[in-house]
């Protein structure tokens, strides 16, 4: 007897919720991984794409086999009627799987929830009676639960199903911008705050999605590597001096490396500055040394960024600031002073001893020193304390009580201590150590990265490239076409010296420049007068033949700019045009 996960469909209900877009980009990573370890297809199916059972069947049919069959009875034999299959047939993809070895036919739902119940229910009924020689898989995607789901579906048909429950993770733009950008093992190059303030603000003021945020930063990235020559230079190891002598000049005109020069100018170093602005070999040496230390720095500072938000996770505090925004005030070298760093040093030099535990056990990994030998010390202390209470330090100010005195029959009120005892002391001494330590590191990790040698390589800090192409201007660049041609057509009959009205120019363009002459009604009359004789050729024999061609330039014309919505018919006037735009506006 057949186990019943052999005759049951192995089946995957996501909860991804109400993003279908998160759906989508699993389906299509559940597919990239598979298909690098086994022949597998995935046809994706929408509620609206299949209306009953055989139109559901033969999408699937075409989706695997790339081919749409029909039959025409007409124009085929008898023997070719007879074995040509019918388009809704199952045994089409039967054949398709045993020829091509195809390991699973994965069939994923998309809104699983709007599919009508009785076409679900004959649809898993139809693959079942088919599991033993075609290998279904189904992907159900939910936005609600599996239990209302699996009302729609009859009893005998949730038995065809071998089913798991999987919970999507709901990511939000921190987690994603804290993956990307703390990875230490393979990043080279790193985001500036100004690039990423801008993505982040448009991320709120549109209410776009993950991909979109993804999108963003994937441009960025690509933006830096493909527009900036310098990027080059990221490579590690760095190639031997093979580069052209412009990328050198490029690299002396950097703002850090004019100021890196007047550092050793300034230190009276003059060899080695004259050096660098005269040897390439020099520069070569100086420029792949200088971009490690570089490196090694900007690593340190967001080890720091992790520091501080792995300290106000363990500190349990409501008002934990977003790593993104910690991220921003790091690289724009704001974080070192900051209030944020001063309250939360102040709340850990104010943790009692069973608090305190847990934050170094969670730092014992991190690169401050000591971390694990104050842990065990703490721990010591606690353990050789009489009472159950955990140790406080001299810092924490929710044991200080108030001390009343009459000076001058005036009452003053000051906060005095309470008496700590020989363990709290001793515990206290740790807290200062613990806070000596983090002063320490951070002074030294939360750099400003605009004073490092060759940061505009390490750091990428352009908003207008990203800002022309997710919020771009198409009307400026449609005015800019229509005025001046010869700026992008590069032609020498639309040079761009060659301004206003001219039978050289594009039709649209000519009649455009005469739609700026015009009033805000245009009579289409003198409109067709003025644009054929511009147009007109003087040399042309067949004056009826070019009067066609000319009109038909015009209403060419014409329609395009009703296309892009610069004039539309006149309601008061039937041979007249409104204007809806004026340039400018």
């Amino acid at each position: 007897m057949k186990d019943s996960t052999e005759t049951t469909i192995p089946t995957a209900f996501l909860v991804a919720g109400p993003s279908n877009s998160m759906y989508t980009n699993i389906v299509r990573s559940v597919e990239a991984q598979l298909q690098e370890i086994l022949d597998v297809a995935i046809v994706n199916i929408i509620p609206s794409q299949i209306v009953n059972l055989k139109s559901a069947i033969k999408f699937i049919n075409n989706q695997v086999t790339d081919a749409a069959l029909t039959i025409e009875e007409d124009d085929m034999s008898k023997h070719e009627q007879s074995s040509r299959r019918l388009n809704y047939d199952l045994q089409i993809l039967g054949d398709h799987v045993r020829f091509h070895s195809t390991a699973k036919i994965i069939l994923a739902f998309h809104d699983s929830e709007t599919f009508d119940g009785s076409l679900l229910n004959d649809i898993i009924e139809v693959i079942s009676s088919w599991y033993d020689r075609i290998p279904f898989v189904c992907l159900f995607g939910i936005k609600t639960s599996v239990e209302l789901f699996q009302e729609k579906l009859h009893r005998t048909t949730i038995q065809r199903l071998h089913g798991a429950q999987f919970e999507v993770a709901q990511v939000d733009v921190d987690s994603v911008f804290r993956a990307v950008s703390s990875s230490q093992r393979d990043k080279v190059f790193w985001l500036g705050p100004g690039i990423i303030y801008s993505i982040l603000q448009a991320q709120q003021n549109y209410i776009q999605s993950i991909a979109s945020f993804t999108r963003s930063l994937q441009y960025a990235h690509m933006t830096h590597i493909f527009a900036n020559p310098l990027s080059i230079l990221l490579k590690d190891p760095l190639p031997a001096q093979t580069f052209q002598k412009e990328l050198y000049e490029y690299v002396r005109n950097l703002d850090s490396f004019r100021q890196h020069v007047e550092d050793l100018i300034a230190r009276k170093d003059f060899d080695t500055a004259k050096n660098l602005l005269q040897d390439n070999y020099v520069l070569h040496k100086e420029v792949e040394q200088g971009i490690k230390k570089s490196k090694t720095a900007i690593k340190s500072l967001i080890l720091a960024v992790e520091l501080l938000t792995a300290i106000q996770k363990s500190l349990n505090n409501s008002a934990t600031e977003p790593w993104c925004n910690l991220y921003i005030k790091a690289m724009a070298g704001q974080l070192k002073d900051s209030a944020i760093v001063k309250d939360t040093l102040l709340a850990v030099k104010k943790l009692p001893s069973d608090a305190m535990t847990t934050l170094l056990a969670d730092l014992a990994d991190s690169p401050l020193p000591d971390m694990l030998v104050l842990h065990n010390e703490v721990r010591r202390l606690q353990s050789d304390s009489e009472g159950t209470e955990p140790l406080r330090s001299k810092h924490d100010t929710n044991y200080a009580g108030l001390r009343t005195t009459i000076v001058s029959h005036k009452v003053q009120l000051s906060k005095q201590s309470a008496a700590l005892s020989k363990q709290d002391l001793l515990y206290s001494n740790v807290v200062d150590r613990v806070d000596e330590i983090l002063v320490e590191y951070l002074q030294e990790a939360l750099i400003t990265p605009q004073e490092l040698f060759l940061h505009e390589i390490l750091i990428y800090d352009f908003k207008s490239p990203h800002r022309e192409v997710f919020a771009p201007k198409p009307r400026h660049a449609m005015e800019r076409a229509l005025n001046s041609p010869g700026d992008y057509l590069g032609c020498s009959c639309c040079n761009g010296t060659q301004r206003g009205l001219s039978a050289t120019h594009p039709v649209t363009s000519i009649l455009y420049q005469l739609f700026l002459e015009s009033g805000a009604i245009i009579n289409t009359s003198d409109l067709w007068s003025a644009f054929n004789t511009i147009v007109e050729s003087e040399d042309n024999d067949d004056e009826d033949a070019e009067q066609e061609r000319t009109l038909a330039l015009f209403s060419q014309a014409l329609a395009e700019l009703k296309y892009m919505g610069m004039i539309t018919s006149s309601r008061k006037k039937a041979d007249h045009l409104a204007k809806v735009l004026w340039n400018g506006l």
